[in-house]
């Protein structure tokens, strides 16, 4: 499956393209992604974080992947976050076809140790491998906090930095801090396009873009006019489903949960659909 996935990305890097990474928790959120991909005919990737995958379930996220991927193999699902080597084991084992190993937080050499322990095993089990080197602050939920008082220039990514530690770790793709945050705040974020052309030009890597919700159409595009490959999507997500879901329970004029909780999916689908028009990954398989 790494092979196959190594194509994809290759695909988009050669195209200008992104591929859309959305996470879900739930089923409708889950129905939502695949529902907006397929109607676009886009390569999608499905995301779970190490919190979601331990409320969805980490076995059923990949029974349920199984499923989809029966009728639209065109998805990928991809463990998001995942912080330590253990966990790392457990969702390779459990079937992960693509795995994110996230050790921002740790020091330099610790992270490059870590992620390499971790790269080899997934690519012993033909599994693809994200590495993350900077630090990318927030969470996927709205901020009331500037970011200007939280991204500071020592957790942005250093290209040379970045060309040592893909070259030891043999990571796949690269996460990258260039100004983008979790969540969503009180202001635009603001992308270093100038680091981001300097990292694609120092690793020759497929890039990661972690925090996309609230970024500018145009910002998303000269992101990926500048070797940007993946995009990941949650807040935006979040936020679409929890409205729906309120307005769903809200005005529900009998209790059948899929008399409301259609309605829920499709709002999610829209807002998939429209990411993916931005991305430009529609009528790409």
């Amino acid at each position: 499956m790494r092979r196959k996935i190594i194509k994809l990305y290759r695909q988009a890097d050669k195209q200008g393209f992104a591929i859309g990474a959305f996470n879900f928790s739930t089923n409708e959120i889950l129905k939502g992604i695949i529902s907006g991909a397929m109607s676009k005919k886009a390569p999608i990737i499905i995301s779970m974080s190490e919190g979601e995958r331990a409320y969805f379930g980490c076995e059923e996220s990949v029974a349920a992947y199984k499923a989809i991927f029966r009728k639209y193999p065109h998805v990928v699902l991809h463990a998001d976050h995942t912080k330590t080597f253990e966990e790392i084991k457990k969702v390779v084992d459990a079937g992960y076809p693509s795995v994110h190993f996230d050790g921002s937080r740790l020091e330099y050499d610790e992270n490059l140790k870590q992620t390499k322990q971790a790269a080899r095993y997934a690519h012993r089990h033909g599994v693809f491998i994200e590495g993350e080197l900077g630090g990318i602050t927030g969470g996927s939920t709205t901020h009331t906090e500037s970011l200007k008082d939280v991204i500071k220039e020592d957790m942005l990514t250093k290209p040379e930095q970045a060309k040592e530690y893909v070259k030891k770790t043999k990571v796949d793709s690269l996460a990258i801090s260039i100004g983008n945050a979790h969540g969503l705040w009180k202001e635009q974020k603001k992308l270093d396009f100038d680091r981001l052309k300097a990292i694609k030009q120092a690793t020759g890597k497929f890039l990661v873009l972690h925090g996309g919700s609230g970024t500018l159409a145009e910002d998303y595009q000269k992101a990926i006019e500048l070797g940007m490959n993946k995009i990941n999507i949650n807040t935006d997500v979040r936020v679409a489903f929890a409205r729906a879901l309120l307005q769903g329970v809200t005005n529900r004029k009998d209790d059948v949960p899929y008399h409301y909780l259609g309605e829920v999916s499709k709002t999610v689908a829209r807002v998939v659909e429209d990411k993916i028009i931005i991305f430009k990954s529609d009528n790409k398989i």
